[in-house]
């Protein structure tokens, strides 16, 4: 892999990342990331679950150029939790002890995605105290206007709450629409403006698996277009780490 972009190299960028705990399964595709050239980013939750097979793999993958990063420590809805909590509750039950349990496995925690992709601006304004990004999520419905998610991290306005479109082909058993071209086309968008774009996804598994365990997740041969398609419009790939302190 190349060197830490650390924000130090303009163009567009592709920040892939992935949520919740599927170790085994991101880990899998070491070798494809290797090849293209690839960093992305793991958002983990449960990190006080992790088995120390789990917890050596997310350490390679860091040494590789990933990030890893927080996702709550027990995937709150943020939102609801705030409605019968406060803020230090919810600092204590769910974040603290997420950066301390990754901290713990020799793993970084710099930044922070939404569990469900529920936020608010108060929630925004406490995660920001701890973090220096939040990814949020942008709603498929919001398809028409999806290149509203590119986003310029070298401007110094730029919020650091950023909007990402999730990626999964099926979710809880169900097959979502085929939506290669909306893909396609943020990636031409991300190219054309010199911007950088944001995707998410869950799980990788082969359909079958991934259908029959009703998760949220991406196959290995969608995994495989994604990065192929940004690097053939030279968008480069890059993790959270990359993004500006």
């Amino acid at each position: 892999m190349t060197g830490p972009y650390r924000g130090g190299a303009a163009g567009p960028a592709l920040y892939l990342t992935f949520d919740d705990r599927s170790v085994g399964q991101w880990y899998s595709q070491r070798e494809l990331f290797l090849e293209l050239d690839a960093r992305v980013t793991f958002f983990v939750s449960h990190v006080d679950g992790l088995s120390d097979a789990e917890a050596t793999m997310l350490r390679r993958l860091s040494a590789d150029g990933h990030a890893v990063a927080s996702h709550g420590l027990r995937h709150l809805d943020a939102p609801a939790f705030l409605a019968e909590h406060d803020a230090d509750e919810y600092a204590s039950a769910e974040i603290a002890p997420s950066i301390s349990g990754l901290a713990a496995r020799g793993l970084g925690r710099r930044d922070f995605a939404y569990p469900y992709g529920r936020r608010t601006t108060e929630t925004d304004t406490i995660l920001l105290q701890h973090f220096s990004w939040i990814r949020a999520t942008s709603p498929r419905a919001a398809d028409a206007s999806a290149h509203d998610v590119l986003f310029d991290p070298a401007l110094a306005h730029c919020p650091r709450v950023i909007a990402a479109r999730g990626i999964d082909v099926g979710r809880r058993g169900t097959a979502n629409p085929d939506d290669s071209a909306v893909v396609v086309s943020l990636l031409d968008g991300a190219a054309e403006s010199g911007r950088s774009l944001c995707l998410y996804a869950h799980d990788i598994a082969g359909h079958d698996d991934g259908m029959a365990g009703g998760r949220n997740f991406i196959t290995p041969e969608r995994l495989r277009s994604v990065l192929e398609a940004a690097v053939e419009r030279g968008v480069a790939l890059r993790a959270f780490d990359d993004l500006p302190d």
